[in-house]
Formats: structure tokens, sequence, C-alpha cells
């Protein structure tokens, strides 16, 4: 009998070959990869100049509006300094302002003081003299040094303020008692500080009153008046400002300073 030996093995092996060789036979003639990397090349410098030309018109865009801010900002520079020099300028008449009102404020009326004064002397007691003193500035070595501050230097601080001035009456009077009581009526008026009225000299002396006989009368006779006192009083002006006298200044009938202190309270310079 005959056998038939066949090897399938070997077969598989050359037909993997030759399908190996076709498919590199088929895909080395094929020229689609070759159109594909062309496309890739060409499409890639189009990309770049495409975006170079995006970015530059952006750069320019962008310059643009930064010239644009820079426009306006130079402008709101030049309206802040103008609004600068108006604040400035605000802030000079402010100061001006409560300067004016600070001189209105110190001011009394002598036409209120005196006034005043009249209507609170005592029966009996004669008032001959009224003279003012200036208040007197303190030393060196007693005066507080000025207050400064970081943009003030002490040279150019303010100097500090003086005392109010002193008013001293002098007169006559029937008795001790009688300028005693003037010193207290006076110590209740508002123009003046009661804590620096006193009695400061006071003495009995002859009746300086002089008698004189008209007529036929006889010319002999003596008269002897009797002995007054002569007394000497120093007072204190208050520091109280002229608006919150105001009504103490119209009772004496004083119309001027206070319709001043009004206007100025009206337009807001002097403070209610």
């Amino acid at each position: 009998m005959y056998s038939l030996d066949v090897n399938f093995l070997n077969d598989r092996a050359e037909r993997q070959t030759e399908a190996a060789a076709v498919a590199r036979g088929g895909s080395r003639d094929s020229p689609r990869p070759l159109y594909i990397g062309l496309a890739i090349g060409a499409l890639l410098p189009g990309l770049v100049g495409g975006l170079w030309f995006f970015l530059q018109s952006q750069n320019a865009s962008l310059l643009a509006r930064q010239q644009e801010l820079d426009g306006q900002l130079a402008t709101l520079q030049q309206a802040m300094k103008e609004v600068e020099n108006v604040n400035a300028k605000v802030s000079l008449l402010d100061s001006e302002n409560q300067a004016l009102a600070r001189v209105f404020d110190k001011i009394v009326p002598w036409s209120a003081i005196l006034q005043d004064f009249r209507g609170r002397v005592p029966a009996g007691v004669q008032v001959t003299g009224l003279t003012q003193k200036a208040g007197v500035a303190p030393t060196a070595s007693t005066a507080p040094a000025p207050a400064t501050t970081p943009d003030q230097p002490a040279a150019v601080a303010a100097q500090p303020e003086l005392p109010p001035a002193t008013i001293e009456l002098t007169g006559y009077c029937q008795s001790f008692s009688d300028a005693n009581d003037f010193v207290l009526v006076l110590q209740q008026s508002p123009f003046l500080d009661s804590r620096n009225v006193r009695l400061v000299d006071v003495a009995l002396i002859d009746n300086p009153t002089t008698i004189e006989f008209v007529g036929r009368g006889d010319r002999s006779l003596q008269v002897e008046l009797p002995k007054i006192v002569q007394y000497t009083i120093s007072a204190g002006l208050t520091k109280r400002p002229a608006s919150e006298l105001l009504q103490d200044m119209k009772n004496t009938l004083a119309v001027g300073l206070p319709a001043r202190v009004d206007a100025l309270r009206e337009l807001g310079v002097i403070k209610p």
C-alpha cells in the first residue's frame, strides 16, 4: 500500500511569505502617503503665517487702545490738578473765613459793657474812672511750648494766645460795704470773669467835694463833709466768645455786632 505524507506547515510558511511580499509591493506603489506629507508640509506654514498676522493685528489694536487710555489718563491728571487747585483755594478761603469769624467772635463792644456796668452800680456808689489794660503775654520761662505738627515746624507754630484784657474801676462810695457790694454785683456780669473781679485798693479819705455859697450868705460858715471811701476794682474781661453773649448784648441794646455774628452764623462761618 502506498501512504501519503503531506507537510502543511511548510506550505503555510510559503503562503505567508508571498502575502507579505504582495503587501510590501502594494504599499510601495501607493502615492497616498506622499500626498498626505505634502499637504501637511503646505498647511503648517499657512497656519504659522495666519497666526502671525492675527497676533500682529491684536498687537496693533492693543497699542491703539493703550494710546487712547494714555490720553484719557493725561486728561484725568490735568483735571485732578485743577481739582487740587480749587480745593487749595477753598481751603484758603475757609481759613480766611475762620480767621475773620474768630476776630468778630472775640470782639465785645464797649457800649454793651458800659451799659451793663451802669445798670449794676449800686446806690451811693460813684464811678469816676475806667481804664483798660491789655493782657500781658507770659514770659519765655513760664509760657508753654507751642504745639507743633509734622507739617508745621516749631518756628512757625502758632504763638500762645494773650490773656484777655483787664479793666480798672475807680470811684467813691459811702462805706466799705458799698465797695464790697459793688464787687459782688460786678462778678455777676456776663462780660467779666467773675474769678478775676476783686477789690485791689480801698481807703477812707476826706470828701473831695467843694461847697460854694452863692449870694450874700455868711462866707465864714464852714461845712464839714463826712469822709468817704475811695476804691479801686480790677476786673478781667470774660473769655467767652461774642457768639455766646448775643442775648446779653441785645439786652444792652447793642445791635451792630450781634447782627454781624448772626449773619456769619447764617453763612455757616460761625457754628451755632
